[in-house]
């Protein structure tokens, strides 16, 4: 009688055990899939995207992006500013396509909307002190261009005021973020900035104009 007691408290025990055991990995699943949930699945994305990336400068101004062909810069604009009125007046929305795979990575290439011919890329200059500065520019090529500098890395991050965000990391200088910070050429450029996760690097902010978005 004591053995078969001794065996169903034992049944119970295992199963209270399994019970528990499902309900930890269900609860910490979800947390996970919380913390990385951005509701912007890169896979499912009509490409090419074309976008303008920018940060909070303030609660009513975008820092964001634009291009004069040569070279990259940051410019201020107004929240409550029409975005049709800022890509007429500024070449500042970029087309977004991946172009294959570094190992299991997805891979993309971005280049001007209005001026297809110029292509991101990361290019190196120095300090006055003698030390090594990546930062974001311009090559101009009629073609998609082949070298890794002009490759990059898009780390979908959670959205912003509704709006999605990414962490954009160099494909040549694995590591190293696009960043809000002025180089040697050009205090209003953008640098890439060494980040030991895309987490803790700087995250921009997609801003469509009226009648577009994602997967349009």
């Amino acid at each position: 009688m004591k053995n078969t007691i001794n065996s169903k408290r034992t049944g119970k025990f295992l199963v209270r055990a399994v019970i528990f055991s499902f309900a930890l990995l269900l609860l910490n699943s979800c947390s996970k899939d919380k913390e990385s949930n951005t509701d912007d699945n890169l896979d499912a994305i009509s490409w090419p995207q074309k976008w303008i990336l920018a940060t909070d400068y303030d609660e009513s101004t975008y820092m964001y992006i634009y291009s004069n062909g040569s070279a990259i810069y940051r410019g201020k604009v107004e929240k409550s500013y029409s975005l049709n009125d800022l890509v007429d007046e500024k070449d500042c929305q970029f087309e977004v396509n991946p172009v294959g795979y570094g190992g299991t990575d997805k891979i993309y290439t971005i280049r001007s909307a209005q001026n297809t011919d110029y292509w991101w890329g990361v290019y190196k200059t120095y300090t006055p002190f003698g030390e090594e500065q990546w930062y974001l520019g311009s090559n101009e090529d009629d073609e998609v261009p082949s070298g890794d500098e002009f490759r990059f890395l898009l780390h979908s991050m959670p959205k912003v005021d509704g709006k999605s965000t990414y962490a954009i990391e160099s494909y040549l200088k694995r590591g190293q973020y696009l960043d809000n910070i002025g180089h040697n050429f050009s205090g209003n450029g953008l640098s890439f900035i060494a980040y030991d996760k895309p987490d803790n690097a700087p995250r921009f902010k997609v801003l469509f104009p009226p009648g577009t978005g994602i997967g349009k």
